[in-house]
């Protein structure tokens, strides 16, 4: 007699999720800038349902997360290692990289937050242009406010322009 056991097989096997490679088609999910067009940080976020977003920096991917109607079925988030000559291919897990907060040098759209998945290469970078390094969990809503200027909506016509 053949017994074949199976501890926890629901038929399907549990897959790590990796990041995509960007490509044209990719926009921002909030501000729907084209992400290959921008040099600096990027941000991914991919779900247990096989969905993602994608982030033209971090600003924007903290931004996303932080919403209260964000989706709560995080299977994975990647953001690129800015410590690497070729990041636009080396995507790193969020979660374990480093964040260089209010430096004197950012990304495309002022992100205040590099991410570096080696320490020691996020306190090189802080010498250089200031700063203080972050971990991902260290990173609140409160801190986004001051950097969110360049997504806010614009102001509603006067009265008198609506006339016009």
């Amino acid at each position: 007699m053949f017994v074949l056991v199976c501890g926890g097989c629901s038929g399907e096997r549990e897959r790590p999720v990796g990041a995509v490679e960007l490509t044209r088609k990719h926009a921002c999910a909030v501000c729907g800038m084209i992400l290959v067009d921008f040099p600096g940080a990027k941000g991914q976020i991919h779900y247990t349902d096989g969905k993602y977003d994608v982030f033209c920096g971090t600003m924007d991917m903290f931004t996303y997360y932080w919403q209260p109607d964000t989706p709560k079925n995080i299977a994975a988030i990647y953001t690129n290692d800015m410590g690497d000559a070729n990041w636009k291919t080396k995507w790193i897990d969020a979660k374990r990289a480093y964040y260089v907060c209010d430096a004197k040098k950012s990304g495309a759209m002022g992100d205040p937050f590099m991410p570096f998945l080696d320490e020691e290469k996020a306190r090189n970078f802080v010498r250089l242009y200031g700063g203080e390094v972050l971990r991902f969990d260290n990173i609140t809503p409160d801190m986004l406010k001051p950097f969110q200027v360049h997504h806010r909506l614009p102001k509603p016509p006067t009265a008198a322009a609506q006339t016009q």
